[in-house]
């Protein structure tokens, strides 16, 4: 007859859910700073945090986010450990916690987003030049001198590599104007990537969570397109050129967005198992014009209504 544990000794499954997604953040924070081209893994440090809210308590899981930023700062620094902590982990939390209170996945992406764009906004009132220099350190490497060397060494034509260099030339010369609006996608981007696995994870553990498919219901107010073409026209100006063209970048973001949610809605009713449904989204994505293409729809979908194309016509009295 097999005899229980004494209650004292038996692991607390709460204990062992903090130390487990603290360990799990950790080590994929710690995986995207030591290893370079692993670098896009950090955006999904907080994931195991936010599941934690989702089917624990607060405390537990600002507890476990506290042992993580705790142990990032040790092995690497405190600068980034407090990145940790501003950047991923904090709206991580809000999206869990809008989900724990039942305000749904789409509130809680806008929270966090809210959030990070505050965050961004004030970085860039007061250091803005050093975030300039972050995003262009990288162009400059590629037009270095020591990597022309690499790529003539590697046998590249001479005339190709100067196309190469005069590519790399334009890119730093766009980056160097919006570079605001590509840090306020950086972290679009960042709430997506947790999005679509707390989406995931929950459709196959607890689908009672899930408002159906709220994310292909997506469709902005009329107003955004408004500010759009304002947008559009105020690069006419020389002097609000630039601020135009980060606004421009930002909402044709938004309405990527629109444009995807049209894509997943109809790739949800097709007839075909749920593999092909996601290789279908995945194909949309890499092709090369993917962001124009799905922009376009996200804007065209506003007036248009592509969705309603697709729903099921009303039964006859």
């Amino acid at each position: 007859m097999p005899v229980s544990a004494p209650a004292r000794e038996r692991p607390d499954p709460r204990t062992s859910g903090v130390l487990g997604a603290a360990l799990a953040s950790t080590l994929v924070f710690s995986a995207a700073a030591a290893v370079p081209f692993l670098g896009l893994l950090a955006a999904v440090a907080p994931f195991p945090i936010i599941a934690l809210r989702v089917r624990g308590s607060l405390g537990a899981a600002l507890l476990a986010t506290f042992l993580a930023a705790g142990t990032i700062g040790s092995v690497f620094s405190l600068g980034q450990a407090v990145g940790y902590l501003a950047v991923l982990a904090a709206p991580g939390l809000l999206m869990g916690e809008a989900m724990a209170r039942g305000r749904g996945l789409r509130k809680g992406c806008a929270w966090a987003f809210a959030l990070l764009a505050f965050q961004i906004g004030v970085a860039l009132l007061f250091d803005g030049p050093e975030m300039q220099a972050r995003v262009l350190e990288p162009i400059d490497q590629y037009r270095s001198p020591q990597f022309q060397a690499d790529m003539r060494s590697s046998g590249l034509p001479a005339e190709r590599i100067e196309d190469l260099t005069q590519q790399f030339l334009w890119l730093r010369g766009v980056l160097q104007t919006v570079y605001p609006a590509a840090y306020v996608i950086m972290g679009g981007l960042i709430v997506l990537a947790n999005a679509t696995l707390l989406g995931g994870y929950l459709a196959r553990r607890d689908p009672g969570w899930l408002d159906g498919g709220e994310f292909e219901e997506i469709r902005w107010p009329l107003g955004l397109s408004v500010a759009f073409v304002a947008s559009g026209l105020a690069v006419l100006a020389p002097v609000l050129r630039p601020a135009a063209y980060n606004v421009l970048l930002v909402l044709g973001f938004f309405y990527a967005l629109q444009g995807f949610a049209v894509v997943a809605y109809y790739a949800r009713r097709l007839a075909a198992p749920p593999v092909l449904r996601i290789a279908v989204m995945v194909l949309v994505l890499v092709n090369p014009w993917a962001p124009q293409i799905l922009g376009l729809i996200g804007l065209f979908d506003t007036w248009l209504d592509f969705r309603k194309w697709a729903q099921p016509p009303e039964a006859k009295r």
